[in-house]
């Protein structure tokens, strides 16, 4: 790793995720226990593509996220005070609906540091000034849409620390670099969580968190009715006019931003006409006529979600679509979920698509404990480190 940076550069630098992380590693000084109580005190090795093998002689204490996928990982793992920076903190806002029925996980998107510029570069010399444990943004992103090249991350690598993620959240576009010797494959949401834990040495609390996943989806995918008897849905979003409709049928099949979708048997209305982002005005959503409609990224606006449907209801041809005149048109997840988020998108998907078998959808807080699929109480356990084997 990198030299970390002093005390008085930090606080030169200002930043509210900078202090939070100052306050985390005063508390947290010289070597950090595991999930068993014990301290790293040998080097140790993460084995992460498209990087390889990368060492470590100390358990990081502070870390830089891209989008919130990594955040929702360092949640379950009770890192969330290691985080010193984001390149975007837009997803967070998305997250913080769901952390707000958990007792453990608390986090304002607005006192996170963004180190994005006005066109989508990388404040590159903040995040030397930061100089991050690891950095967990794939590189291969940095290098395709940053000013970022290869030997920008060598010298980062070299001068600062490793980074350490893989971009999976959906296919790679062409012309997607292959840093540092390569192809390499997609990681599924699984494997990826697993890697963080064995970054931040929270093993046991990886699988714990992957282990309630796996049993809500398993819970929920044998209760499902006949494919016969699913609905169509289409995922997207309007923007000045016109139709942004997302395929989640053809993604590939270790990607985790339409995970939940796949994992629970939804008919893609829109994957007959097209691939990957379909643009669409009326009259072709109404070809389509998806029995469900769900906002993608609903999330960081429900009201405005609410106001569309309204302003639809009222409309002579929008009124007509199968969606609006059920009523079924719905605030959609994050493509940027962990386990956490994935668990929570999971259940409020399935009350979406299937109320007759698992309860009507209710907004975010409101579903009776009753009608739960899942117990939050355990989520809480798992982050402080309780009931893990």
């Amino acid at each position: 790793m990198g030299e970390r940076p002093t005390r008085r550069a930090v606080l030169a630098a200002g930043g509210t995720g900078v202090a939070a992380a100052l306050a985390g590693c005063a508390s947290r000084s010289g070597d950090r226990p595991g999930d068993d109580g014990t301290r790293a005190h040998e080097t140790y090795t993460v084995t992460m593509e498209p990087m390889g093998d990368v060492e470590f002689s100390s358990v990081p204490e502070t870390f830089v996220g891209r989008f919130g996928f990594v955040v929702d990982v360092a949640a379950a793992l009770d890192e969330l005070d290691s985080l010193v920076a984001m390149y975007s903190t837009y997803s967070v806002f998305g997250h913080s609906h769901f952390y707000d029925e958990l007792e453990t996980v608390s986090i304002d998107p607005a006192e996170i540091e963004e180190l994005h510029t006005d066109d989508w570069d990388i404040r590159l010399e903040r995040l030397y000034d930061l100089a991050p444990d690891v950095t967990a943004i794939d590189p291969n992103y940095l290098i395709h849409y940053t000013q970022f090249d290869e030997d920008e991350v060598d010298r980062f690598v070299d001068r600062v620390g490793p980074f350490v993620h893989n971009e999976s959240q959906s296919g790679r576009p062409d012309g997607w670099p292959t840093w540092p010797d390569g192809d390499y494959p997609y990681l599924t949401l699984a494997e990826l969580t697993r890697r963080y834990g064995e970054t931040f040495q929270k093993t046991a609390r990886a699988e714990a968190i992957l282990e309630l996943n796996e049993d809500v989806r398993d819970t929920i995918t044998s209760r499902l009715p006949p494919e016969s008897e699913r609905p169509t849905v289409a995922v997207g979003s309007l923007h000045d006019g016109t139709w942004h409709l997302d395929t989640f049928a053809d993604a590939p099949a270790s990607t985790y931003g339409e995970k939940h979708y796949r994992d629970l048997g939804a008919i893609d209305a829109v994957a007959e006409y097209g691939s990957g982002r379909v643009q669409a005005e009326l009259e072709l959503l109404l070809e389509i006529d998806p029995d469900v409609f769900v906002w993608r990224h609903g999330l960081f606006d429900p009201d405005g979600v609410t106001e569309t449907f309204e302003e639809l209801e009222d409309d002579t041809l929008a009124s007509q679509l199968a969606c609006v005149d059920s009523g079924r048109f719905y605030v959609g997840g994050s493509p940027d979920q962990g386990p956490i988020v994935n668990t929570f998108q999971m259940e409020m998907l399935a009350k979406q698509l299937y109320p007759d078998e698992f309860g009507a959808y209710h907004e975010f807080g409101k579903i009776p404990t009753d009608d739960q699929l899942f117990d939050r109480t355990r989520v809480d356990e798992i982050v402080r480190g309780e009931g893990l084997e």
